[in-house]
């Protein structure tokens, strides 16, 4: 499938020692669920931006999301996108993949090599979803629509199993997850579901990952990688999701268009939404 959307899109070129990496959320961060002709423009022109200053060899952008390749390259096509980043880290941050024009469709052996030596399996989520069901009647339902991979299984926890609805117990219940997952070493990320994203109303995402990987440990490796100071480090978010990946950079950023929970953690926010947002904010500092 790679491969077959290799003459979709535009590849940038490969930065070798990149000035800037920018790492960005996708869904409802850089790709809006309701795409209009406004934002249409406003992504076309990003796209121009990262192409100049991919040409310049001055900047690395990649997208770090909890969807799968699969998905955000539907969904690239439904938005008519001309451009692919540099990388995609996919599943949550559990896989990197590269789609600039000389490694297109290239993982990070490195990252690979990482994750192999973690203790993660699919037995052992089983294990923890079995165990708070029996022992705590906290229920998980798995989700279908991303789908699973190797190294991440990804559940809902739905605040309307209680008859009233109670936050002290939905937080009490969200600490036990937490809990029996640390048990079994293995992370989980939790956080509140976006609608707008497709998630449904009232719930949680619960995501089961291999310990010390997550949005904000691509960022520390990549930036390694590279050889990329702290300070010139961009990240773009929308949701709770997104948090620790905001923390992790020098300019970490909520698009205008973020959730209320998000703005509530986060005080700095971008001056527009979704691709605009982002435009701004490179421009502003970069170009300063």
């Amino acid at each position: 499938m790679l491969l077959h959307n290799k003459e979709k899109f535009k590849q940038l070129s490969v930065v070798e020692k990149p000035k800037y990496i920018v790492f960005c959320d996708f869904d409802e961060t850089y790709y809006s669920h309701n795409l209009d002709q406004r934002k249409q423009q406003k992504l076309y022109e990003l796209e121009e931006y990262l192409v100049q200053k991919s040409e310049e060899q001055q900047l690395m952008f990649g997208w770090v999301t909890g969807s799968s390749i699969e998905s955000v390259l539907d969904k690239m096509e439904k938005g008519n996108f001309r451009l692919s980043p540099h990388f995609i880290a996919s599943n949550l941050g559990t896989e990197i993949t590269y789609f600039s024009k000389q490694n297109y469709g290239e993982s990070d052996l490195d990252w690979n090599l990482r994750l192999q030596k973690t203790n993660y399996s699919m037995s052992k989520v089983q294990e923890i979803v079995q165990s708070l069901q029996q022992d705590y009647q906290i229920y998980l339902e798995a989700q279908t629509q991303l789908g699973s991979s190797r190294f991440k299984n990804n559940f809902y926890y739905k605040e309307f199993y209680y008859k009233e609805h109670n936050t002290t117990i939905d937080e009490h219940n969200l600490s036990i997850i937490r809990e029996k997952a640390e048990q079994h070493g293995i992370s989980v990320n939790i956080n509140k579901c976006n609608p707008l994203a497709g998630d449904p109303e009232d719930s949680y995402d619960v995501d089961f990952i291999p310990f010390d990987t997550g949005k904000d440990k691509i960022v520390a490796f990549m930036l390694k990688k590279y050889g990329v100071s702290l300070g010139n480090s961009f990240a773009f978010g929308d949701s709770g999701n997104d948090l620790q990946m905001l923390k992790s950079v020098k300019h970490g950023y909520l698009v205008e268009n973020a959730t209320g929970e998000a703005k509530s953690f986060h005080s700095n926010v971008a001056m527009g939404e979704y691709s605009e947002g982002i435009l701004n904010t490179l421009k502003s500092i970069i170009e300063e």
